[in-house]
């Protein structure tokens, strides 16, 4: 499925890589406890592009890399602003996987998604083998000043939630 998208635009481009900064430090929290469960991880390093004009030089190819039975599988790791431990305190019917776009153009698709609570202390993981099941909403990304775009949600009943 194509979805068109809006990127942040010039002005948005210091929030971005503020953003981009500071999403290492779920990356990192991600990727201990991948490590702490035996699994080797790789963590590409981050480019940052030195103006909007060249975002799509810079997209990545995935947050992390686990290795599991000589095969590498792709994570991406989110972290969100609202709290949760599980389904039952999670206060909408559905929950943001990602920008639908960032699902569609990838090359090689997401093994999972890793998307931590506020407090860093929760973590749901969505199984790309789900996303037919995902639906798609537009929405602004308050993020941005002008950004309205598609994302994928995902059904509860398909996430596992963790403490991390």
């Amino acid at each position: 499925m194509k979805q068109s998208m809006i990127t942040p635009g010039k002005d948005d481009h210091g929030r971005f890589i503020t953003h981009l900064n500071e999403s290492s430090k779920a990356v990192f929290k991600v990727a201990y406890y991948l490590h702490q469960r035996g699994l080797d991880v790789n963590i590409p390093a981050i480019r940052r592009c030195k103006s909007h004009s060249e975002w799509k030089e810079y997209k990545d190819d995935g947050d992390l890399f686990i290795s599991k039975g000589g095969k590498d599988y792709r994570i991406e790791v989110k972290a969100r602003s609202s709290d949760f431990t599980d389904g039952t305190d999670w206060r909408y019917d559905d929950f943001f996987v990602c920008a639908s776009h960032s699902y569609d153009m990838a090359e090689k698709k997401p093994y999972a998604y890793f998307i931590l609570n506020k407090n860093r202390t929760h973590v749901a993981i969505i199984n790309s083998d789900t996303h037919g099941s995902w639906n798609v909403v537009k929405k602004k990304d308050r993020r941005y000043e002008n950004m309205v775009q598609s994302f994928y949600t995902c059904p509860l009943e398909l996430i596992k939630w963790e403490k991390i």
